[in-house]
């Protein structure tokens, strides 16, 4: 019975830990660029799996961590159609989680930053829905 109590605690422990934000500030850099929709997930339901997407977010964040993000349309030739959407974006942590914070002229929210790779990033939104991107490599495969 303590083995099975000590166990739990330390999966507990565990996963306490990993719910923390473990993302260093120069990391956040890597949210610089065209990411697209991977997937998206509400709390206990089944992920919905995104293949295509005619819209592209680009992320640009300068050395304090502020900057914007905006739609863009790519096209096949690798180049991108602008839209008029633009939200301003500001990074902040709080109490060991690290916060994207937007803003437009309507509205303003934020995401929680749940993980970040170099290819891929997670957030999470005040409603629980998480959000995968997966940094926008073309429509085109340039591998024959």
């Amino acid at each position: 019975m303590k083995n099975v109590r000590l166990l739990l605690s330390i999966f507990f422990l565990s996963f306490l830990l990993a719910c923390n934000s473990s993302v260093k500030q120069e990391e956040l850099q890597q949210l610089n660029g065209y990411w697209e929709i991977k997937k998206v997930q509400k709390e206990n339901e089944k992920p919905r799996i995104y293949k295509f997407n005619e819209t592209v977010d680009f992320i640009e964040l300068n050395e304090n961590l502020e900057g914007f993000r905006k739609k863009v349309n790519p096209k096949l030739n690798g180049s991108f159609t602008t839209t008029k959407d633009k939200e301003s974006l500001k990074i902040s942590r709080q109490n060991d989680s690290i916060y994207l914070h937007y803003q437009t002229e309507m509205d303003d929210w934020k995401e929680a930053l749940i993980h970040l790779e170099e290819n891929e990033f997670t957030v999470e939104n005040q409603n629980g829905i998480r959000y995968t991107y997966k940094r926008f490599k073309g429509y085109l495969d340039d591998e024959i």
